[in-house]
């Protein structure tokens, strides 16, 4: 299953069946810029909890990632699943008729991240409406755990046909410093370790390009939030294979040769 870019859509509202006082529902909005350090988090001792996002119009939907999930501040649970439901501005906020999703494991994968919060990842199914207003997202078998989530984003994939092309690179930028004073001391100031990928899409077709990408990028830039998934299928690493973040570098397209357009992605995770 081919990478993938998604750009968050905004929304207009967001409510949870239930909150923590302090830990609001809109924290988990992850634009304009995404704060893994504001979260949502329900109280303890409830099985079930939901969250209702309403997107302002019927928007395409066909991903939705969150991510720093756990029990409270600490680590998740991997019994715990979600759905998803989906209702069209006709349909209404989950008064009438709308699409149920199955019921699914929450965490992406097994393997946790090293920050110890987890990811969770959903995508579309076949049958599912071509768009949505209202998202709900039903989580379950919590036992009664403190439900805690940073980020929610929601949106509609880009991915290409055509694979990116092997010479892919994965790292770390540390936002930390290492000096040493005129007697030779260490003087060290310790900081954040970002993920950091860096994709090459040799083989992207014409209409991918001027319908998609080229879009994405005139529109995110370096400074909107993306999510990039390099792996996306159901795997014990999944988690570790996607990220919300930033594009860094100049951003654009080669006419490569006929019939192939090439596109580097560059990418920093904040998650």
């Amino acid at each position: 299953m081919n990478a993938f870019l998604m750009r968050p859509l905004l929304w207009s509202a967001i409510a949870a069946s239930n909150t923590a006082s302090g830990f609001a529902a809109a924290n988990l909005a992850p634009a304009p810029v995404p704060r893994m350090g504001r979260v949502w988090r329900s109280e303890a001792g409830s099985a079930t909890r939901s969250i209702t996002i309403d997107l302002g119009s019927d928007q395409p939907v066909d991903t939705i990632a969150l991510f720093g999930i756990g029990d409270g501040n600490g680590a998740p649970s991997g019994s715990w699943n979600w759905s998803v439901d989906l209702a069209t501005t006709a349909q209404g906020a989950f008064t009438g008729a709308f699409w149920a999703g199955s019921v699914e494991t929450l965490l992406a994968g097994s393997v946790l991240p090293v920050s110890g919060r987890g990811k969770a990842l959903w995508m579309a199914p076949a049958g599912v409406p071509a768009a949505a207003r209202h998202v709900r997202l039903n989580f379950s078998v919590l036992g009664t755990a403190a439900l805690q989530i940073a980020l929610v984003a929601v949106g509609q994939r880009f991915q290409p046909a055509r694979n990116y092309a092997y010479g892919a690179a994965f790292g770390v930028r540390d936002l930390g410093v290492i000096d040493y004073s005129p007697r030779g001391v260490v003087l060290r100031r310790p900081g954040a370790k970002l993920r950091g990928m860096g994709l090459t899409f040799q083989a992207l077709r014409r209409e991918e390009v001027e319908d998609s990408l080229q879009r994405l990028f005139e529109t995110v830039g370096n400074t909107e939030p993306v999510v990039l998934v390099s792996h996306p299928a159901a795997h014990p690493q999944r988690q570790n294979r996607m990220g919300i973040g930033h594009l860094t570098g100049n951003l654009g397209t080669i006419h490569r040769v006929p019939g192939a357009y090439q596109a580097e992605v560059n990418f920093v995770a904040v998650d």
